[in-house]
């Protein structure tokens, strides 16, 4: 029997070989949980440890989310919001984690969610996905969270279709602001790639896209290392989830832009073929908020996070503040 060890989380893994007994428990070990999808049920494995998974159900399906407070380091904002994140195709929550650090230390309370299908949440062929539904997903999540207003609404890409959506549709005044980061704008050429794409997948795989989308959707700035984990998105994706959320995307009615009055930030990529700027700023002029800005990022493609977060962050954060 060997053990190992992790610090930095406070577990203690034993490797234990067959007819050997584990050794009792140190008092810094602790108890591995594993949540069953609606997180009610966890099963404990002695002697072992992890930290029980957030999922919630909601809308028939079980969705995984994460919420992160302000940091106890953080300077508190004289008006503390809550940032709600939506991915885009082919991602999940973890696109959001670079920057969330920061976003928290300005004194603001952080929300990411595994779209149904993507990520950590398990897809539902029966339930499907629209447009609709993953902006009801995101409402029902604030719902159960009860966090009722002040809410900022971050979107990538696809996110981005969704994020307009919740404005547009928001009565309650909950939504104060939205943060657009090389949003889609439905129209019928994306309805015609997204087509051809989910043939892609049904006929060759996830593969297909893990080896040709972290080339060719990004921009000269982009790492190696970023190109990598992007793969790992992509490649760790439900082929069924992905090609449900291409069908949303094919789909996707465009929002309606002229009804949304609160601040908005546009982030576009220089480089960015899957979210051009001419149709960023075709978004961006159909909203009729006063506040309206703006930001291209030189060197970048359609991975805005990943591929520069400092910059995302930073730009981010004075919208913010402008906001409190």
């Amino acid at each position: 029997m060997s053990g190992l060890s992790d610090a930095r989380l406070g577990f203690n893994f034993q490797l234990v070989r067959s007819g050997e007994r584990p050794a009792s428990p140190g008092r810094h070990s602790r108890e591995l949980t594993i949540s069953s999808p609606d997180s009610s049920v966890p099963v404990s494995i002695p002697g072992t440890s992890f930290i029980r998974m957030p999922f919630k159900t909601i809308n028939s399906k079980s969705l995984y989310y994460t919420l992160t407070p302000p940091s106890s380091t953080s300077t508190s904002s004289s008006n503390p919001l809550t940032l709600l994140f939506i991915h885009g195709l082919g991602s999940s929550s973890s696109f959001y984690f670079p920057i969330i650090p920061y976003i928290s230390s300005l004194g603001h309370r952080c929300i990411t969610l595994d779209t149904h299908g993507s990520g950590a949440s398990i897809y539902n062929a029966e339930a499907g996905n629209s447009i609709s539904s993953i902006a009801s997903d995101a409402t029902s999540l604030l719902d159960a969270l009860q966090i009722e207003k002040d809410v900022v609404v971050l979107g990538h890409s696809m996110g981005g279709i969704v994020a307009s959506q919740l404005a547009a549709s928001d009565v309650n005044g909950r939504v104060k602001a939205v943060v657009l980061i090389g949003p889609v704008n439905p129209n019928p050429a994306a309805a015609e790639v997204f087509g051809k794409r989910i043939k892609i997948v049904e006929e060759q795989g996830m593969e297909a896209m893990a080896t040709t989308i972290p080339q060719a959707a990004t921009g000269t700035r982009c790492s190696a290392l970023v190109r990598a984990f992007i793969r790992q998105l992509l490649i760790g994706t439900n082929p069924d989830g992905y090609n449900s959320l291409c069908r949303t995307i094919a789909e996707a009615p465009v929002p309606d832009y002229a009804s949304i009055k609160v601040p908005v930030l546009l982030l576009a990529g220089e480089e960015d073929k899957s979210a051009p700027l001419s149709g960023c700023e075709k978004i961006l002029e159909g909203y009729k908020s006063e506040i309206k800005t703006l930001n291209v990022l030189s060197g970048v493609g359609h991975w805005h996070v990943l591929e520069a977060p400092e910059e995302v962050q930073k730009v981010v954060g004075a919208f913010l503040s402008e906001l409190s």
